[in-house]
């Protein structure tokens, strides 16, 4: 259960740390509406996470009668898209441009902030596809609830402090600079780990 536990918060962990809309949507809170409303947008995006796990294993609940096939279903199209995840990320040759606060931050708030982010991500309809992959991951392991319940708190929490954290280092200027020279090393690490594992899920799919 430990292995299966460290793979999927390993591999979520490098698909968070590759910036992507909800990465610009904490920039542009915490340099337009302030600090507040930032935690307010990150607090939304691990509801939004929760909300979406939730979906995907209700989903899945739903077809008992036909477990394997869904679940095959679920790894090949959760394999599908991590490998053009891993191959957008590898061959990506973006430079982060971080825009530079000016003046002082509009009027924000922390539920203000927390509708904006809940409303971004839980719109995104490539996060209930990501976390179809990652449960495909799971599937082997024949976990039991109160395990993939540990899961679902543990991703949650993960995204939550991780962009609570992320708000804080985006005030000082030295890490805006490491973050802008290591975008493409982050890229390269993400893509890496998210080919192998999607085809690691199409052939689990396929046997």
């Amino acid at each position: 259960m430990f292995a299966a536990f460290a793979l999927v918060a390993s591999t979520h962990f490098a698909a968070l740390l590759s910036p992507g809309p909800d990465f610009f949507l904490l920039i542009r809170a915490a340099l337009v509406r302030g600090r507040r409303h930032a935690d307010g947008c990150a607090s939304g995006i691990a509801v939004a996470n929760l909300a979406s796990m939730g979906l995907v294993l209700f989903i899945l609940g739903l077809l008992p009668d036909v477990a394997q096939q869904s679940l095959r279903l679920v790894q090949l199209l959760g394999g599908a898209y991590f490998v053009w995840l891993g191959v957008q990320a590898v061959l990506a040759r973006r430079e982060l441009e971080i825009p530079v606060e000016s003046g002082a931050p509009m009027r924000g708030g922390f539920f203000l902030g927390l509708r904006e982010g809940f409303l971004a991500s839980s719109l995104n309809p490539k996060l209930p596809i990501f976390y179809s992959g990652l449960f495909g991951l799971l599937g082997p392991f024949h976990l039991p609830g109160w395990a993939l319940a540990l899961c679902v708190l543990w991703m949650g929490a993960v995204v939550l402090f991780w962009d609570l954290a992320l708000v804080r280092l985006l005030d000082q200027q030295r890490w805006r600079g490491w973050l802008q020279r290591r975008v493409r090393a982050l890229d390269r690490l993400c893509g890496g780990l998210l080919l192998g594992l999607g085809g690691w899920l199409l052939l689990l799919g396929l046997r």
